[in-house]
């Protein structure tokens, strides 16, 4: 399975305060997030193909679903987790950002 840049291995956490009309933004855990009632979404890209999603489950805890990511077309990532699959369109990342076209 071909690799994707090991700058995204980690779990990024959403930083919906930076989001813009077309780009999620995420941000690595060390990054000074405002507070947040909630856990906020993340998604985390391992090597060899295993991604993890996270999202508010019960008791207001982040859920992970498991799922794969794989190489898609013009560079974007095919991401299964769940019962769903989709298309990430990465804009623009390195150690401190991640940005995902919506």
């Amino acid at each position: 399975m071909p690799e994707i840049s090991p700058d995204l291995y980690r779990r990024w956490y959403r930083s919906f305060e930076e989001d813009t009309d077309d780009q999620a933004v995420y941000r690595p855990a060390e990054f000074a997030f405002p507070p947040s009632r909630a856990p906020r979404p993340s998604v985390e890209f391992r090597p060899g193909g295993g991604y993890l999603e996270y999202a508010a489950g019960p008791a207001d805890r982040a859920a992970a679903s498991r799922g794969s990511w794989e190489p898609g077309e013009g560079g974007a990532l095919r991401v299964r987790a769940g019962a769903g699959s989709r298309v990430l369109h990465i804009v623009a990342h390195d150690e401190q950002v991640l940005r995902i076209r919506k």
